[in-house]
C-alpha cells in the first residue's frame, strides 16, 4: 500500500495525503480524519529509506565528530573513528556526511573546537564528556539549535538530558579489582595508573579507580593501593617514591585505567620489577602485542569501534524515523586474555 493507493481510497490528491503525513495543515478536519482512518486500517507505513534516498542528492544529514587529537597509530581515538567510517560508508548513499574536529586534550581546546562546529549547520554531534562545564555549554547551544548530541566513552551528570554510549566505568573498575585480586591476593601491593589533564584526573579514569577500590571494600579487605597520576602529554617517568613502591618480591597488581597499559612493561623491566601482574583497557596494537607476550595479563575491551559505529547508526535512525532506542547504550564489560588473540 502506497501513497497513491491511500489517495485513491480517500478520493483526494497525493498532495493532500502528503500534508497529512507530514502534519503541514491545510486539510479539513473531516478529510484528515478519513485519511488517518484509512492509514490505520491498511497498516500503511511510510518508507523512510526510500524517501531518504530521494533526498540524499539535495539534502545531506551532517554529523560533526569532536574527539581528542590522535598523535600516533596506536592512539585509542582511531578506533571509534574506524567504526564511524564503517557506518558512514554503509549510509553514504542515503546522504550521510561526517566532518571531524579535534581538541588537544585541554578544556580550552575543546571549547574552541565546539565553537567552530556551531558556525556550521549540523544535524548531530558525537563527542566525549571530558569537561563538565564545556559539555554543559555545548548541550545548551545544541538544544537551542535542535542538534542531537551523543557522548561516547564516558558518562557524567550534566545539566540537560544527554545520550551516552559507553561502558560503565565504575563496574569495569570493580571487575579489574576482582581479576587482579585473584592473582595478587590480600598481601600484595596494588597500583592504579591514571591520566590527568588540565582539570585533573580524566573522568572515566577516576570512575574506574573508584570502582577498583570499591571492590576491595565489598569483600572487606584493606590492601595497599597506590595511585600514580600520569600527565596526558608528558613522558611516563618513574619517581624515587615509585621506585620504593616497586621494591621487594611481594606480588604487585598494576591497573592502568586507560588504553596506555603498553607503557608499563618496559618500565617494569628497566626497574627490575618482578612478580607483577598488569591489566588495562582496549585492544590497540601495542596492548595486544604485550598481551601476546604475557607482559599484559588482562585487557578490558569497551568496544570503541562499535561505539562509533552505533552512534552514527542510532543518530541516523533518530533523525529519519524518530527512533531513539539506541541513543543511550551500556556497553558490556568484556575481558580479553591471551587465548582470545587467535579469534581477534
Amino acid at each position: 500500500m502506497g501513497i497513491k493507493q491511500i489517495a485513491k481510497l480517500a478520493n483526494v490528491s497525493i498532495g493532500t495525503i502528503d500534508r497529512v503525513l507530514h502534519k503541514r495543515g491545510g486539510v479539513s478536519k473531516e478529510t484528515e480524519k478519513k485519511i488517518l482512518k484509512i492509514i490505520k486500517e491498511t497498516g500503511y507505513q511510510k518508507n523512510m529509506m526510500a524517501s531518504r534516498l530521494k533526498l540524499a542528492a539535495v539534502k545531506k544529514i551532517k554529523f560533526a565528530v569532536l574527539f581528542p587529537e590522535t598523535k600516533n597509530k596506536y592512539d585509542y581515538w582511531k578506533l571509534p573513528k574506524k567504526g564511524i567510517s564503517k557506518a558512514v560508508d554503509e549510509l553514504k548513499e542515503l546522504g550521510v556526511k561526517v566532518d571531524y574536529y579535534q581538541f588537544a586534550g585541554s578544556s580550552s581546546s575543546f571549547k574552541e573546537a565546539s565553537q567552530q562546529i556551531f558556525l556550521k549547520n549540523y544535524d548531530a554531534i558525537i563527542t566525549v564528556p571530558f569537561f563538565e562545564k564545556e559539555c554543559n555549554t555545548l548541550l545548551k547551544i545544541a538544544k537551542s539549535k535542535n542538534i542531537q548530541v551523543v557522548f561516547l566513552d564516558t558518562e557524567i551528570e550534566l545539566n540537560n538530558q544527554a545520550h551516552f554510549i559507553n561502558q560503565n566505568s565504575h563496574i569495569a573498575g570493580m571487575v579489574a579489582g576482582r581479576l587482579l585480586h585473584g592473582l595478587v591476593g590480600n598481601e600484595g601491593k596494588y597500583f592504579i595508573v591514571n591520566i590527568i589533564n588540565d582539570r585533573g584526573i580524566q573522568v572515566n579514569n577516576k570512575q574506574r579507580e573508584d570502582g577498583f577500590r570499591a571492590f576491595f571494600e565489598s569483600i572487606g579487605q584493606e590492601v595497599d593501593i597506590n595511585t600514580i597520576n600520569h600527565p596526558l602529554n608528558d613522558t611516563f617517568k618513574v619517581t624515587i617514591e615509585m621506585e620504593s613502591w616497586f621494591k621487594g618480591d611481594d606480588p604487585k597488581g598494576i591497573f592502568v585505567t586507560n588504553s596506555r597499559a603498553h607503557l608499563i612493561p618496559e618500565i617494569l623491566e628497566a626497574n627490575d620489577v618482578s612478580n607483577s601482574f598488569l591489566m588495562g583497557f582496549d585492544l590497540n596494537k601495542k596492548n595486544l602485542e604485550y598481551l601476546r607476550n604475557d607482559q599484559i595479563h588482562f585487557l578490558i575491551n569497551q568496544q570503541p569501534k562499535y561505539q562509533g559505529y552505533i552512534a552514527i547508526k542510532s543518530l541516523f535512525n533518530f533523525l529519519t524515523k524518530q527512533d531513539d532506542s539506541e541513543l543511550h547504550l551500556d556497553i558490556p564489560v568484556e575481558i580479553i586474555v591471551k587465548e582470545h588473540l587467535a579469534s581477534l
